[in-house]
């Protein structure tokens, strides 16, 4: 199995609103020819799925996947061959993390088809100049490189519970003027 993601960089467009339209870059099955290593306190397969479980850790280059639990689909049986899989299912405490950004929430779903990853749960997205957006759900689509952001309630009655937040950060702040 390839890493999820290998970058996710996002654009901060606008101010606050329900659903952020935004430019990123990414792709949650990494290109890269670097291996793959996955640590867990247990692995099953169960025909075409295999499941991590406990503590789970993928790595792949300076890409870092977390979570409680992790399943793979496979489209054949007897395990993982490479990218031959066709969805991957992160559950519980998810990370994404790379040298430049974080990721957080309570489930990552990449789907291979179409190639697209949606993060659900209490969604952080941090970068290293220290812009973070936060909502309930994070829709990224890899070929056409937009991500959008949703909350739960909208309109300003809602005040920033369930709604997209948005942190900027001034330039002047992250050089230190």
């Amino acid at each position: 199995m390839n890493a999820l993601m290998s970058g996710l960089r996002l654009a901060f467009l606008s101010a606050m609103v329900m659903a952020l339209p935004l430019t990123a870059r990414a792709q949650f099955v990494s290109d890269s020819s670097a291996s793959t290593i996955a640590t867990a306190d247990r692995v099953e397969y169960r025909g075409n799925i295999t499941v991590l479980t406990g503590q789970v850790d993928v790595r792949q280059g300076d890409v870092r996947v977390l979570a409680d639990t992790m399943e793979i689909y496979s489209p054949g049986t007897g395990g993982l061959a490479k990218n031959d899989f066709s969805r991957v299912v992160a559950d519980g405490n998810f990370y994404y993390l790379t040298s430049d950004q974080e990721v957080r929430g309570e489930k990552g779903v990449y789907t291979k088809q179409d190639n697209t990853f949606v993060v659900t749960g209490d969604v952080i997205l941090k970068q290293a100049d220290g812009n973070v957006i936060t909502g309930d759900k994070l829709y990224y689509n890899l070929v056409t490189r937009n991500a959008r952001v949703v909350g739960t309630c909208k309109g300003r009655r809602c005040g920033s519970e369930g709604r997209v937040n948005i942190l900027i950060k001034n330039t002047q702040e992250n050089s230190g003027n």
